[in-house]
C-alpha cells in the first residue's frame, strides 16, 4: 500500500481540483459548498465531504446522495461501507440504498443516502470503504426536503485505482499562444507540441491558430479546441522534411517516464482513461486514416503504428462515414484490425460525449471502451476484448494521444500543388476533462519488456 496522502477537492460543476494542486472553496447552486478529502491521493479507503451553507437562508438537509455507480462492476456498493459519521455520531445503521418517501427524483440504482440529517449549517459526512476506490467524477443530491438539487462532485469510483492525473481547461488560457497551452498541459502530464506551429520542412503555418480554449455552452466552462487547416496553409506533420503525406494537431502523455510514468501506459499495469470529446457537425473523414485518439508506444523496434486508434473513416467518395476503432501490433499475427465498425459518425456530429478506456498492458492484455452521448445517456460504443495483445516488444511505454492526426489522402506537401484529396477541409474538434487512472503500477516502469 502506497503512503496515505490526502487530496482535496472543491465541488462546482466539476470534480476534483488537479492533483498537488491547492483548491478553493466554490459555492455551488442554492447555497451549499462541498468539499471533498480521500486519504490516498487520487482515492484510498476513506473519505470526507464537508457540506457547507453559504447563505444564511439556505434550508438545512435532509439527506445527502452519493453515486456510487461510476465504474459499473468495479464499483463500491452500500455494502462496502465499513464505517460512517455525520458530525461525528455513527449514521451506519442510518445508511439507505432505497429510495424512501424523501429521495430526490432520478436517483442512479447504486447509490447511499446519509439520511435523516440533523439541522445545522455544516455537516462532516466520513466513511471508510472495504478498499480502495479511485476518485472519479460522479453525482450527489442535496435534499431539503422541498428541493432536491444534482450536482456534478467527486466520489468512490473504480476498486483498487487510483487517480494519477486530471486536466480540465482553463479560462486563462483564452487567446494564449501554444507555447502557453504546452506549459499549462505539462503541470498535469500532457504536452502540446506535436502541432504545425513551426518553420522549415514542409507544412509549417507559424501564424494560424491551431490550439485555443472555448468557452462552452453545455457545460458552462471552457474546453480545448484543436484544429486542422487545407485553407489558407495546408497544415503538415511538425514541418517535417520527409513526412510529407499527413497532417497532425496532437497533445499527448508527456515523453518522459521518469516522473511522469504515473500517466503512461506501462508494462503490467493496468490503466483508465477518460475524456470528453465534441466532433462538429459536417466532419469529413475519407477512405484514408484520420485519427482522433491513439495508444501508441514511445520507443523500442516495434513501435511504428499505434495499438489502438480511434479513426472517423468514410468511403472514397465521402459516404458511409462512420466510426472505427483498430488494433495493431505492428504487422504481429496478433493484431485485431478494425475491432469496432460502422459507428454512424452523424451519432456524434455535434455532440459531446464521455470515453471511458481501460487497458491491462500485456501481451495476453485487456482492451475496454464505452462511450456515452453526454446528452441523452445513450451508449454509441460499448466494446471489450479479454484477450487482446496490448504491448509492442521492446518498448517501455505507451503514451495516449488526442487531437487531428489524418492522411493527406495521396496528396504529398513536397508537390506543387499539393494536390490533396477534395473531401479535406478545415477541421476542428472539442476536447475536456481528461482523467488517468492506475493500477498494478510498475516499479521499474523505465526498463523496456
Amino acid at each position: 500500500m502506497r503512503p496515505l496522502r490526502t487530496i482535496t477537492c472543491a465541488v462546482i460543476v466539476a470534480a476534483c481540483a488537479p492533483i498537488g494542486k491547492a483548491p478553493s472553496i466554490a459555492a455551488i447552486a442554492d447555497g451549499y459548498s462541498i468539499r471533498l478529502q480521500a486519504t490516498e491521493a487520487g482515492g484510498g479507503p476513506a473519505w470526507r465531504y464537508t457540506i457547507t451553507k453559504t447563505s444564511a437562508d439556505a434550508p438545512s438537509l435532509r439527506s445527502f446522495v452519493v453515486d456510487l455507480g461510476s465504474c459499473y462492476s468495479q464499483s463500491p456498493t452500500i455494502a462496502s461501507f465499513v464505517s460512517a459519521t455525520v458530525n461525528g455520531a455513527n449514521w451506519l445503521d442510518r445508511l439507505v440504498a432505497t429510495e424512501g418517501v424523501r429521495s430526490c427524483r432520478d436517483a442512479p440504482t447504486n447509490f447511499v443516502k446519509f439520511d435523516r440529517l440533523p439541522a445545522a449549517d455544516s455537516y462532516v459526512i466520513e466513511f471508510t470503504l472495504d478498499d480502495v476506490y479511485a476518485v472519479m467524477d460522479s453525482t450527489a443530491w442535496l435534499d431539503t426536503g422541498s428541493i432536491c438539487q444534482i450536482n456534478a462532485v467527486p466520489g468512490p469510483g473504480c476498486r483498487r485505482y487510483l487517480r494519477t492525473s486530471s486536466m480540465d481547461a482553463d479560462p486563462s488560457l483564452s487567446g494564449k499562444s501554444h507555447p502557453d497551452i504546452n506549459a499549462y498541459m505539462r503541470q498535469f502530464g500532457f504536452d502540446y507540441t506535436e502541432n504545425p506551429h513551426c518553420s522549415g520542412g514542409y507544412g509549417a503555418h507559424d501564424d494560424g491558430i491551431h490550439g485555443d480554449v472555448d468557452f462552452d455552452r453545455l457545460f458552462q466552462r471552457y474546453v480545448f479546441r484543436f484544429f486542422i487547416h487545407t485553407d489558407p496553409v495546408i497544415d503538415g506533420d511538425r514541418c517535417s522534411a520527409t513526412t510529407v503525406d499527413r497532417q497532425r494537431n496532437e497533445m499527448k502523455s508527456i515523453t518522459n517516464n521518469t516522473e511522469w510514468a504515473k500517466v503512461q501506459g506501462n508494462w503490467d499495469e493496468w490503466q483508465i482513461l477518460e475524456w470528453k470529446f465534441k466532433l462538429p457537425a459536417g466532419l469529413q473523414p475519407t477512405a484514408n486514416f484520420f485519427h482522433i485518439h491513439q495508444l501508441k508506444a514511445q520507443d523500442g523496434p516495434n513501435n511504428g503504428a499505434p495499438t489502438i486508434t480511434i479513426t472517423p473513416r468514410a468511403n472514397s467518395s465521402g459516404a458511409n462515414k462512420r466510426i472505427q476503432i483498430i488494433h495493431d501490433v505492428d504487422g504481429l499475427p496478433t493484431a485485431k484490425g478494425t475491432i469496432v465498425d460502422n459507428i454512424p459518425l452523424s451519432d456524434f456530429e455535434d455532440e459531446w460525449v464521455q470515453v471511458r478506456e481501460q487497458m491491462h498492458y500485456h501481451h495476453n492484455g485487456y482492451y475496454a471502451i464505452h462511450i456515452r452521448r453526454i446528452r441523452d445517456g445513450r451508449s454509441l460504443v460499448d466494446f471489450r476484448d479479454d484477450n487482446i495483445d496490448m504491448w509492442r516488444v521492446g518498448s517501455s511505454y505507451i503514451r495516449s494521444k488526442f487531437g487531428l492526426y489524418r492522411s493527406l489522402a495521396g496528396g504529398q506537401l513536397n508537390r506543387s500543388p499539393v494536390g490533396q484529396s477534395p473531401l479535406l477541409k478545415n477541421e476542428w474538434l472539442w476536447l475536456s476533462d481528461f482523467r488517468v487512472y492506475e493500477k498494478n503500477p510498475n516499479p521499474t516502469p523505465n526498463l523496456p519488456h
